[in-house]
């Protein structure tokens, strides 16, 4: 398959080996490039104490943001969502303000990684779009693999060479119920095991296929701010495609079993999270 590359981002972690081994040899299996992406900053300094909350607060108010704006429904579902979402950030920003020093590190040093993991994803896209491969796919380490994996990946890149889509997302290894990501009216069809999305909504970004016309939409959108190296990159790609959608149609496609499971969040592995 010489218009698919893969690329494996990661840290160095010994725990997770096997997990990426699983990832090369289906890349071997199916004859596509895989790119490993890895380097990262080592050590994470604090330069004043008062900046750093400011710093952890104004992320979770544009975490929070982008996801109500992102799952924009008037239904009774989703100021439910809002309501739930505006207590937990007010408890937040409340508990924030009086932890010590020690806690505000290991909160700080958590968003910071985040940071380091979307540069990850964003050297991936760049990197790509130098090539001439048409699809790329992400995976974190944390993406496990299923006994039949190898077989519906190939299927699916069968399958999406019979999908006519300018720009399409795919997401390969779920997290979150659906509904808890996507609203109602944004649910097109289904057909076997695929579930077709209008516009792109990701879950987790554990893994994921993208074609390269979208994937250059969304490397210029993310060009325009710097602010965007401060969001998670699950929620930094559903931002992009909220502002890119405005101009280009975008189909998402889900699956109700996941070709891969998100290994971390499903309590597979240890995630970095609680390091």
């Amino acid at each position: 398959m010489k218009d698919v590359s893969f690329y494996l981002i990661h840290n160095n972690s010994e725990d997770r080996i096997h997990l990426r081994k699983k990832i090369m040899k289906i890349a071997i299996n199916l004859n596509i490039d895989l790119s490993e992406i890895y380097k990262q900053r080592k050590t994470i300094t604090i330069n004043s104490y008062l900046k750093s909350k400011f710093i952890i607060i104004k992320i979770k108010i544009l975490r929070i943001f982008y996801n109500l704006k992102h799952k924009n429904e008037f239904t009774f579902d989703f100021y439910f969502f809002l309501f739930k979402k505006l207590i937990k950030l007010n408890k937040s920003i409340t508990q924030l303000l009086f932890k010590d020093k020690n806690e505000i590190l290991k909160i700080y040093n958590h968003t910071k990684i985040e940071s380091f993991v979307t540069k990850k994803h964003i050297k991936a896209w760049k990197n790509f779009l130098k090539s001439k491969k048409e699809i790329m796919i992400i995976f974190e380490d944390d993406a496990v693999c299923k006994k039949d994996t190898e077989k519906r990946l190939r299927e699916l890149l069968i399958k999406l060479k019979n999908i006519e889509f300018d720009n399409i997302f795919v997401d390969l290894a779920g997290g979150y119920k659906l509904d808890e990501v996507i609203p109602s009216n944004k649910f097109l069809n289904s057909e076997d095991e695929l579930i077709f999305v209008k516009g792109l909504y990701t879950n987790t970004a554990c893994s994921y296929l993208i074609n390269r016309n979208l994937v250059k939409k969304l490397y210029y959108e993310y060009t325009k701010s710097k602010l965007n190296n401060s969001l998670p990159i699950d929620h930094l790609i559903n931002k992009l495609g909220l502002q890119i959608t405005r101009n280009i149609k975008i189909s998402s496609i889900h699956f109700y079993d996941p070709i891969f499971t998100h290994g971390s969040f499903k309590g597979n592995i240890k995630s970095w999270q609680i390091y």
